[in-house]
């Protein structure tokens, strides 16, 4: 769980630096090799398929938690 939490922060922290097509292919590669790798655990490729969603949805919601921390942090 712990591996699945730093995954979850690092890719949100790299896309916080990225904007544009960077970002999209930051992403597709990241979320390709997440599929691939559960593939090769012999998970079934919808099941997989969700997985890598709710990575995105925890990625996203962490994205969102650190552009609201840098608002705080910017002076008024």
């Amino acid at each position: 769980m712990d591996r699945r939490v730093d995954l979850v922060r690092q890719a949100a922290a790299e896309l916080l630096g990225l904007s544009g097509e960077p970002a999209n292919l930051y992403w597709r590669t990241l979320a390709a090799d997440l599929l691939r790798d559960m593939i090769g655990q012999g998970i079934d490729m919808e099941v997989a398929r969700a997985e890598v969603l709710r990575f995105f949805e925890a990625v996203q919601a962490e994205f969102q938690r650190e552009l609201a921390i840098q608002r705080e942090m910017m002076p008024a």
